[in-house]
């Protein structure tokens, strides 16, 4: 049940911001972590870091006018206040729901987000071509890129900062400092940032300009020379300290750092920027969780919340997921073979490895939010004879393509890539959709592609994959293991299938199950026996090369030939084994895949309904193919 309000329910959003008063917005900013805390509780989805943003936004949304002005959030899963202040606060228990709100900013949903994001480093880039944009065509609103200190471990930031300095008119950069990534950021990036806010001279400029942000006039009134003046003598302070000078050296002016949860101080900061006639950087900082003392305490879970769900009883046990296996087989592997590493950009939590980090140290590397570096480094570590596997995202390995083809399979170096949310993610949509893998990998030669089944199958493939001479790729769902994990097993061998259920010779219909579509087909294939059916199933296993003659044997003798893959249409697995095996009865072959189409955020069960990966639709598929073929 919502709480009763006495502004955020009632205010004419953004614009009513404008007429309040100090404690006002004090009260209102209360009242919206409130709310947040709610919607977490009803919908999951990002807590701590939306919890840290609560000022800023509303510093953001009382000083500035969207959408003329634009506002580009780095990642945008800091953006529930924003959507809350632009139009979308009725809307906010639908969030990351079935045809609700996603949980990023998105273009199509309100012309308030400026722009879309889901992947991190690119707030800089595309803010910086908004300002060009508004500049070429002489017109004037400001721009304000939103970023965090975890931000800049990525490349692209830098890429983008390296090309400020042609800009000469105003452009507003935002670093939302709190210290965190979704882990603790690393690297000398993160270090630069701590000395900073440690720095001796932090406390003097906290209180210096909070007594000259807190007396600048309200927005359109001229700034004061002696506002101007005190400005440049702490930022000579502060520069004194060799604190903020990298920002210089890019083309800011630098201002900070600043306490992000000083209302009056972030607006009047805010204000100055906005008429600064160049790059201006406020650095801000935050405390991720702000406001519920346990996402304060502990900020890495609750960076991503689960909803909370009612129990009469004891809470149910905590289901074993392909992370939480690969993540307790990298460990048993790291133990036997001390030439293993495992690298991570930024994923430690998320990929299943925070035991192993504490275990294995030295075999450990968190590069950061660095994808490309990421897979070049582990070609060098594989170069001169250390066994690398890195642990990925599907979505984020995508950033890492050249890197793939260019440093690591060109020159056939035994770098392994374990891609974790492989196939379609829920809630999370179309960014996160680990759903190209197939498609881009399977282009690359020298490079061996897999997909396991359950958990026991994932563990003899990492196991295998580490005594290879050349690059191998697994890929796995977020989700927990198939109940029937493990039931059935067969040694992992190269280029060799499963035969998970054998109809005999010349059966009506062969199922190929890809992945995690193997035991979908299966049980399919159960309800289709009970029904009159006979159907062979074939877990697949190796993608990349597959069992040739394994395949072509079963396919030619069947009346129908389904390959189930949770990944695109286009390029994906249907296509490789069609190409390769160019069967005179191809006419006899259907296909289930991802459609060339975005799959929005929602259920996964309603995502893999509308694809077609449920048992139901698998059965449905075969039976009309059947009906049809019996008409006379």
């Amino acid at each position: 049940m919502v709480n009763v309000t006495k502004l955020l329910d009632h205010l004419q959003l953004p614009q009513g911001l404008k007429d309040l008063s100090q404690a006002e917005l004090e009260l209102l900013a209360s009242e919206i972590r409130g709310r947040l805390i709610e919607i977490s509780r009803a919908c999951g989805g990002h807590l701590a870091s939306n919890l840290g943003v609560v000022e800023l936004t509303l510093a953001l949304h009382t000083v500035f006018d969207t959408p003329t002005d634009r506002f580009v959030f780095d990642t945008s899963h800091q953006t529930y206040v924003h959507k809350m202040l632009t139009g979308r606060l009725n809307q906010m228990f639908s969030i990351r729901q079935d045809n609700g709100l996603a949980g990023f900013a998105k273009i199509a949903e309100s012309d308030h987000d400026a722009f879309g994001a889901g992947h991190a480093s690119t707030s800089i880039s595309a803010a910086l071509g908004m300002a060009h944009a508004r500049d070429i065509k002489g017109e004037d609103y400001s721009v304000i890129s939103v970023f965090g200190d975890a931000s800049l471990s990525g490349g692209m930031a830098f890429e983008a900062l390296n090309n400020i300095e042609k800009l000469k008119s105003n452009f507003i950069c935002v670093l939302n400092d709190n210290d965190m990534s979704i882990s603790h950021p690393v690297g000398n990036m993160a270090d630069y940032m701590t000395k900073i806010r440690t720095s001796s001279t932090y406390n003097t400029a906290k209180r210096k300009f909070e007594q000259v942000f807190s007396r600048i006039p309200s927005i359109g009134v001229p700034l004061t020379r002696k506002i101007e003046k005190t400005v440049e003598r702490l930022r000579g302070l502060i520069l004194d300290e060799k604190v903020g000078v990298i920002f210089e050296e890019f083309g800011f002016k630098y201002l900070g750092p600043l306490d992000g949860h000083n209302l009056p101080m972030v607006m009047g900061a805010l204000r100055y920027a906005k008429t600064y006639p160049g790059p201006i950087l406020l650095h801000v900082i935050t405390s991720k969780g702000k406001g519920l003392p346990e996402a304060e305490a502990d900020p890495v879970n609750y960076h991503g919340v689960a909803p909370q769900k009612q129990s009469n009883g004891s809470p149910a046990p905590k289901p074993v997921t392909f992370t939480s296996i690969f993540g307790d087989e990298a460990c048993a592997i790291a133990e036997k073979h001390r030439d293993v590493v495992v690298i991570t950009p930024a994923m430690t939590t998320g990929s299943g490895l925070s035991n192993f980090a504490k275990k294995y140290p030295d075999q450990f590397f968190d590069v950061g939010i660095a994808e490309e570096h990421a897979v070049t480094f582990a070609a060098g570590l594989a170069r001169d004879g250390i066994r690398p596997i890195l642990a990925i995202y599907s979505t984020f390995l995508q950033r890492g393509f050249d890197q793939v083809i260019h440093d690591v399979c060109i020159q056939k170096l035994p770098v392994t890539f374990a891609l974790d949310r492989a196939g379609l993610v829920g809630e999370d949509g179309p960014t996160h959709h680990g759903v190209f893998d197939f498609a881009y990998l399977l282009m690359i030669p020298h490079i061996t592609l897999l997909a396991p089944k359950d958990g026991t199958e994932l563990r003899q493939m990492m196991q295998w994959s580490i005594r290879q001479p050349e690059a191998v790729a697994y890929r796995y769902s977020k989700e927990a293991v198939p109940p029937e994990d493990g039931t059935i097993s067969s040694p992992i061998e190269k280029s060799t299938a499963e035969i998970m259920r054998d109809a005999g010779p010349s059966p009506d219909v062969l199922l190929i199950g890809v992945g995690s579509m193997a035991w979908p087909c299966f049980r399919a294939s159960q309800i289709l026996s009970d029904r009159g059916q006979s159907v062979s199933v074939i877990n697949l296993r190796f993608i990349k090369p597959f069992d040739e003659e394994l395949v072509a044997r079963l396919s030619c003798q069947a009346n129908l030939v389904v390959v189930v893959e949770e990944g695109c249409r286009i390029g994906g697995v249907f296509s490789h084994i069609i190409a390769t095996l160019r069967p005179e009865n191809a006419y006899r072959w259907r296909s289930i895949a991802v459609p060339d189409e975005y799959v929005e955020h929602g259920k996964l069960s309603t995502q893999r309904q509308l694809c077609g990966f449920d048992v139901d639709s698998i059965v449905a598929l075969v039976q009309n193919h059947i009906n049809q073929s019996t008409v006379v």
